[in-house]
């Protein structure tokens, strides 16, 4: 999609579904984000959702900045972690890769499913336990959503095997691995994607020049 800014005076809102064919995104995306605060909305007296232009075209620009303001292409590797220090920490060895990844980190499963669908990661590494809306709920949600596909998926838990079968268990191609964080496994992984990317199997986002 041309990410100018769309102008049409006659047109100040929207219905959910025409902002989805905006954005790029399905309807059940961008009710998450209207859940979540990234995209104002109100209700008419029939109830039904009213999206006002000016939030498409903040978003639109968001994505058009990241695209301007930069010149290596990138992965993007999405972190789901409600535990600040991991994050930081996570933040940090990526870091040191020296690796053209761009992370993104979000605090729950909620704001996972947002971040997902802003920057399409090539992969997502994510807790379980987590509060508002835990791993196992924002897995199936990713499922279940076909524009937030994801090639690779990784879940980092605290959790046992029995645990994690008692609460409905991940999908075989979901790699399992056990905190304290593998970040030698998590190197291995993004490795291999870097690879599959530079064979033009991933898409492409970009981010800044170190």
């Amino acid at each position: 999609m041309d990410l100018q800014k769309i102008t049409d005076e006659a047109d100040s809102v929207v219905t959910t579904s025409k902002a989805a064919r905006l954005l790029g995104v399905s309807q059940r995306t961008v009710h998450y984000w209207m859940d979540r605060g990234a995209i104002k909305f109100w209700k008419t007296a029939g109830g039904h959702f009213r999206i006002p232009m000016s939030s498409i075209n903040q978003l639109l620009e968001k994505r058009q900045e990241e695209l301007l303001e930069c010149d290596q292409p990138a992965i993007t590797v999405l972190l789901v972690e409600d535990d600040e220090n991991l994050r930081e920490i996570a933040k940090e060895v990526v870091a040191n890769w020296g690796w053209p990844v761009r992370l993104v980190v979000a605090e729950n499963g909620f704001d996972g499913l947002i971040q997902a669908g802003l920057h399409k990661p090539a992969v997502i590494v994510a807790d379980l336990m987590m509060p508002a809306m835990d791993g196992f709920q924002m897995l199936k949600s990713l499922r279940e959503t076909p524009d937030l596909n994801v090639p690779r998926i990784v879940v980092v838990t605290a959790l046992s095997e029995q645990q994690i079968a008692a609460n409905g268990g991940v999908l075989a191609d979901v790699e399992v691995l056990h905190k304290p964080t593998p970040y030698d496994r998590l190197k291995e992984i993004v490795r291999e994607v870097l690879r599959g990317h530079s064979r033009g199997k991933y898409a492409v986002t970009r981010t800044k020049s170190a």
